[in-house]
């Protein structure tokens, strides 16, 4: 059974993020936890009485039961089921604490639209949440993608490191159960591959190939703006979910320290995977 971890303020882009996940995941047996931190800065934390905080945790119980009852009266998978918790800790912390208790496979955001990766790249508790959160891929759902089974996933690498199995695995998961192509893009910075490069996308292809997963290959020129080559790698491949994982050093890392990568939030409007080494 896959476990699947959404945290949720309760927001419109929450639940957008839990209609998305239920249905991607509609042929599988999972079980869905609903987490709320109840947390609050120090600097608010110290003019709140307990009675308050009390109060605070006991109304989002509440709220997060409305919720479960919300989820199973939209949802009524036999395959599914829903749990919910509270947390006096930050969002981060939260979120750890309750991948460690249930072993949880995957951990689903929601973010604002077409400002989504933006959020994502930007700050926002989604970047915290990437950040810390080393145990557990993330899936930020931007608000008002179409809730569709993705026919293709974008996964650019730089090829310079052989990805073990259990890095693949959310990847040739997600392409499994929507029997999606997997759109492996380079972007050619090097005139051609290093003999090591080669053999990592050898044994990339290899693996998903033997998993019975489909792939392509594509290798992109280089351009100076790296915001406009992802997002025309995008939208030429019609990409439905883009996958990155992320290490020192990784192809992920790079974007997410030039500026220009800024813009791409500006130009995208789909889900955004992010596996943690």
């Amino acid at each position: 059974m896959k476990k699947i971890l959404i945290p949720t303020d309760f927001s419109d882009n929450a639940w957008f993020a839990t209609k998305y996940v239920l249905n991607l995941f509609s042929s599988e047996e999972c079980e869905f936890f609903f987490l709320h931190s109840t947390k609050i800065g120090v600097s608010m934390a110290s003019n709140i009485s307990k009675k308050l905080t009390n109060v605070m945790r006991e109304n989002a119980i509440t709220d997060l039961k409305h919720l479960q009852e919300r989820a199973e009266k939209v949802d009524s998978n036999s395959k599914h089921t829903f749990k919910i918790s509270e947390s006096g800790h930050d969002l981060e912390q939260a979120i750890e604490i309750t991948i460690e208790n249930h072993q949880i496979d995957l951990v689903v955001m929601g973010t604002k639209g077409a400002s989504g990766l933006k959020e994502v790249l930007l700050g926002s508790n989604t970047i915290n949440v990437i950040n810390k959160i080393n145990d557990c891929p993330v899936l930020a759902v931007p608000i008002m993608v179409d809730i569709l089974m993705p026919e293709d996933i974008g996964f650019p690498s730089d090829f310079n490191r052989l990805y073990k199995s259990e890095l693949l695995n959310p990847i040739k998961g997600m392409a499994k159960i929507s029997n999606s192509i997997v759109r492996i893009m380079h972007i050619n910075t090097e005139g051609e591959l290093s003999a090591e490069q080669q053999k990592n996308l050898d044994a990339l292809t290899m693996y998903l190939y033997r998993s019975n997963v489909k792939t392509s290959y594509h290798l992109m020129s280089n351009y100076a703006d790296k915001t406009r080559e992802i997002v025309d790698f995008i939208f030429d491949f019609d990409i439905d979910i883009l996958a990155m994982i992320r290490y020192k050093h990784s192809f992920l890392e790079k974007l997410l320290h030039e500026p220009v990568i800024k813009k791409l939030g500006h130009h995208l409007e789909i889900p955004f995977l992010i596996i943690p080494e």
